[in-house]
């Protein structure tokens, strides 16, 4: 690594599988002259695998005529595309196809399905991995014909249970077994290359591709095509380990929208340790770790962006260790609220950093503010808000109407002394606007017979009004001059806020006042700062400042207001002036990861829908009942009962989530019944993932309220050290969590 004085000693997961047989390469004219063999950038010192696809019968690689340069046993050689890469034919009389019949997140569920299905079918099987798709999976038969596998998926099938068939079949214990290539280039030469073979772009020059690339999406370093112990090709991406995380930290904590870099920095040190403590993970698999959710989420080249690779420039080098050992530093999009103890989430032993804790509530401001005239206990509407800010800023003028109309007209611009409404009707309030505005042209314009025609329609939008009220209202209508809130229904009398707030309003539409909005991050002396999509402002602010919270649809005006890092600030504007401000209640409370879309889920699912689910799991065709057996401190699921129309098991742990199919185990749930009468069971939760270790919007909120990336990381795991990478020894062997 970065920082290291040399690169770690080799471990299992670096070397590479000696050859099983001797390369046999066909010679023929033209065939290309051997090359010297890429030397892989390092920057990092560590070289990381990481699983892109697995189990391809063939693989065929580059564009018509593209080159790349191709490596085996030390000799390499530039190929032209496309090349086709496939595994040497299994022996005489070995089966080719297998039946999927189950797929898990978690090693030990698939290997407890493979020995229930076993059983009940009476065949062998094994449990794979698949790198694309992050899952385990239980493979059951050995098939020398689709026709024979086909007949078995379907026996599967008809007993509830789903089934697809599947290319290959285990024939030994390590990628190496009679581990050869077939190599076949644009010109049609054939080579029997021993595995892995590697893919390296060719050197620069016209038409050559700047990176190696698998389904149009570009990878820094190389890949790798390996035999697996099914007899079918993996494809790896080797790829220097900080590069790597260049497209880890961007695909787990979009920096467009998680755009604070302590938080990043956070994730990049997680990251960096988490694939060091994980490396060699899928060794017989030919790589560290895949590039799904179910490892560490990795996009690749594409997905790299500034502030993301700076966060891993920032912290270059640096992990988490706790007893001279990597951390396993798990982590989670949101925890719900508080993490949770490892060991009631995953099999293995407990770790001092990996314990429960609260994600955090922010930190509180205050904002001080004008006195409001009054508020209801109700609350105002928007537009009586709205009316209550212009008589604020009115009435160091004269009082009254009059002096509302003034304020508006000087706010939208207009040179001219206006009039105010004769009365609070309708037939009066609403042809006074357009007259004060000066917008009489405009309705004559763009008030057609159409529009006109379309509000009378019944029921009518203009209720009973006649005439010039008619013909003003539905032009407001036309023109939308409440500015994002409803007019007054036509038929009655305003009240003075409204009639104060459709002056506003129509100095707001005609672009006179500005309505801005953005995330509340500090107060500073007589600024108040948020983020906006401009960037980060300052907003100065005074004591006389009309001030209000908006709960829903309702705006409650008040002196002051208690502010946290995040919250959803808007204020009017013109010029340089804020107008006024008001902070918008957050549902999800004041947590650190209030930023999440998964603050709260509800999910329904139909007994039928639930057996089907859990059909590698436990016989049946409809859940009969759930029976939560036992929780933990933190409030989730960690037991659970589940009875069906014929058996019941028992789930503990991360298999309550996997099995339910829900987004978290921190849930509640009620025995309902569906249209029909069926059984449907309506679950209510808060979270996304696994909830252990660091909680990706908490350390967003977090770094919102100031945090640095290694007080976020203190936080969420307790104990832990932050240290140089070369100062740490790996484990005998790699976290299987």
């Amino acid at each position: 690594m970065i920082g290291c004085a040399t690169a770690p000693p080799a471990t299992p997961a670096e070397k590479e599988p000696a050859p099983a047989a001797a390369p046999e390469r066909r010679a023929r004219h033209g065939a290309s002259a051997p090359i010297p063999v890429p030397t892989p950038s390092t920057p990092s010192g560590v070289l990381y695998r990481v699983g892109l696809k697995s189990d391809l019968p063939e693989l065929s690689y580059g564009a018509a005529g593209e080159p790349w340069v191709v490596v085996s046993a030390g000799h390499a050689e530039l190929l032209r595309g496309p090349i086709l890469f496939r595994p040497e034919s299994a022996p005489t009389g070995a089966p080719r196809y297998s039946v999927q019949a189950a797929a898990f997140s978690q090693e030990e569920p698939a290997r407890r399905a493979l020995e229930k299905l076993s059983a009940d079918l009476q065949v062998s099987g094994s449990v794979a991995f698949s790198a694309e798709r992050g899952v385990y999976r239980v493979l059951l038969g050995g098939f020398d014909a689709r026709g024979e596998a086909e007949a078995f998926a379907t026996k599967i099938r008809d007993s509830g249970r789903e089934a697809i068939v599947f290319e290959g079949t285990p024939r030994g214990n390590g990628p190496a077994s009679a581990a050869v290539i077939g190599v076949t280039p644009e010109d049609g030469s054939r080579r029997r290359l021993a595995s892995p073979v590697e893919i390296y772009p060719a050197p620069p020059g016209p038409g050559v591709s700047g990176n190696v690339s698998v389904d149009e999406k570009p990878y820094r370093g190389s890949l790798l095509v390996s035999t697996n112990p099914r007899g079918t090709l993996n494809l790896v991406n080797r790829v220097d380990l900080d590069q790597y995380l260049y497209g880890v930290v961007p695909a787990e904590m979009g920096p467009k929208r998680y755009d604070e870099i302590e938080a990043l920095k956070a994730q990049a040190v997680a990251a960096r340790t988490y694939a060091l403590a994980h490396r060699g993970q899928f060794e017989l698999e030919g790589y560290d770790l895949c590039a799904t959710p179910k490892c560490q989420a990795y996009a690749g080249f594409s997905a790299e962006d500034p502030l993301s690779s700076g966060a891993v420039d920032s912290t270059r080098g640096l992990v988490l260790a706790s007893g001279g050992t990597f951390a396993d530093a798990l982590f989670v999009s949101t925890c719900g609220g508080r993490t949770e103890n490892v060991e009631n989430v995953f099999v293995g032993e407990a770790a001092p950093y990996l314990v429960s804790v609260d994600c955090g509530e922010l930190s509180t401001t205050t904002l001080a503010g004008a006195r409001p005239r009054r508020t209801p206990p109700s609350g105002w509407s928007g537009l009586e808000w709205r009316g209550e800010v212009l008589a604020h800023h009115s009435s160091r003028r004269r009082g009254g109407r009059a002096a509302w109309v003034e304020t508006a007209l000087r706010w939208a611009g207009i040179d001219r002394k206006g009039a105010p409404a004769a009365s609070l009707a309708a037939a009066s309030v609403y042809p006074s606007i357009v007259q004060d505005f000066e917008l009489a042209d405009a309705r004559a314009l763009h008030l057609g017979g159409r529009e006109q025609r379309y509000y009378s329609e019944s029921p009518s939008a203009t209720g009973r009004l006649t005439g010039a009220a008619r013909d003003a209202y539905a032009f407001l209508l036309r023109f939308r001059l409440g500015a994002g809130e409803p007019l007054p229904p036509p038929g009655r009398h305003l009240s003075e806020e409204e009639y104060a707030g459709l002056l506003f309003s129509a100095a707001v539409r005609l672009l006179g006042v500005t309505e801005v909005s953005g995330k509340f991050l500090s107060r500073e002396g007589a600024n108040v700062w948020a983020k906006t999509a401009e960037g980060r402002v300052g907003l100065p602010v005074d004591p006389d400042l009309p001030l209000a919270r908006r709960v829903g649809d309702r705006w409650f005006a008040s002196s002051s207001l208690t502010l946290r890092a995040g919250d959803r600030l808007r204020w009017w504007k013109r010029g340089s002036q804020v107008l006024a401000v008001w902070v918008e209640l957050d549902p999800a409370g004041p947590s650190f990861e209030r930023d999440s879309s998964w603050t709260e889920w509800v999910r329904r699912t139909s007994g039928r829908e639930l057996a089907r689910r859990m059909s590698a799991r436990v016989a049946g065709t409809e859940v009969r009942d759930l029976v939560i057996t036992k929780r933990s401190p933190s409030g989730r699921v960690v037991e659970m009962r589940v009875v069906t129309d014929t058996a019941e098991i028992t789930l503990k742990g991360f298999d309550v989530r996997q099995a339910l199919e829900v987004p978290e185990m921190l849930f509640t749930f009620s025995r309902t019944r569906g249209p029909q009468g069926e059984i449907e069971y309506v679950f209510l939760g808060r979270g996304w993932g696994h909830g252990v270790g660091l909680c990706q919007n908490g350390a967003y909120g977090m770094a919102l309220s100031g945090s640095s990336y290694d007080a976020i990381l203190r936080h969420y795991y307790p104990g832990v050290e932050i240290v140089a990478a070369s100062t740490v020894k790996a484990s005998a062997r790699p976290s299987l969590r």
